[in-house]
């Protein structure tokens, strides 16, 4: 049997049989890509998103897998423009339940922030983001 050239039909469709054959791989892997991302639901809880300069603004991150209540640990980032200007600590969580208190200072009034609550548990990490402007 002759060798066969680049374009013959049968090129062709074993070209596009790895073509789909990759794309299929991909599909299927999708899923499971996302469903390890979802693997659990952290959702936070904030009185507004106006807290006020120097006044205590209490926040409530709930974090659950199905029924279970999950524990792990809660980390804070402020970003301005969409870049990180400040890493904060957090605290460490049981029961699915974290409870803190924030204290915005006079020099965040008027700034458009995001407040990103980083939540880590044995089923990966989670970004909560939540857009505040301190008011004087």
């Amino acid at each position: 049997m002759p060798p066969l050239s680049n374009h013959s039909p049968v090129r062709r469709v074993r070209r596009t049989a790895g073509v789909l054959l990759a794309l299929l791989t991909v599909a299927l892997g999708a899923p499971a890509i996302a469903g390890a991302a979802a693997s659990f639901i952290a959702v936070l809880h904030a009185p507004n998103h106006t807290p006020i300069e120097n006044k205590a603004w209490p926040i409530t991150v709930v974090v659950t897998k199905g029924q279970t209540k999950l524990s792990g640990n809660v980390n804070y980032e402020f970003l301005y423009g969409g870049t990180i200007v400040s890493h904060q600590p957090g605290h460490s969580f049981k029961n699915g339940l974290f409870k803190d208190t924030l204290t915005f200072p006079g020099a965040a009034i008027g700034k458009a922030l995001t407040l990103r609550v980083v939540v880590t548990t044995k089923y990966g990490t989670k970004d909560i983001n939540w857009g505040v402007t301190t008011k004087a």
